[in-house]
């Protein structure tokens, strides 16, 4: 009776030991899928933010007049009809020299 219960104790280890060693590593895999999925979940809300960004801008070109006249101004350096343009160019001051 003990060298069979002996052999089952035995057949159990073999069978149940292999499966813990493989939950072990499986856990490790599983948090850096993890990890890599809450990285993709952050990218993927950013990007749906800058859509809504940019879908309410193509909303506001396509209802305000005012909104393209500031897109032509600012990204396209446009003028109105009958605006005047002042060009200023910055320059340095000369340097002296402040020794007497």
């Amino acid at each position: 009776m003990n060298r069979i219960l002996l052999a089952g104790l035995v057949a159990a280890l073999v069978a149940w030991g292999p499966q813990q060693l493989e939950l072990a590593a499986g856990t490790d895999e599983l948090t850096r899928v993890e990890g890599e999925r809450d990285e993709l979940d952050a990218a993927n809300a950013a990007l749906r933010r800058e859509i809504a960004e940019l879908q309410a801008e193509v909303r506001a070109l396509k209802t305000d007049p005012d909104e393209v006249a500031r897109i032509a101004r600012e990204d396209l350096n446009l003028v109105g009809q009958g605006e005047i343009v002042f060009e200023v160019e910055h320059r340095p001051a000369p340097k002296t020299d402040a020794t007497p």
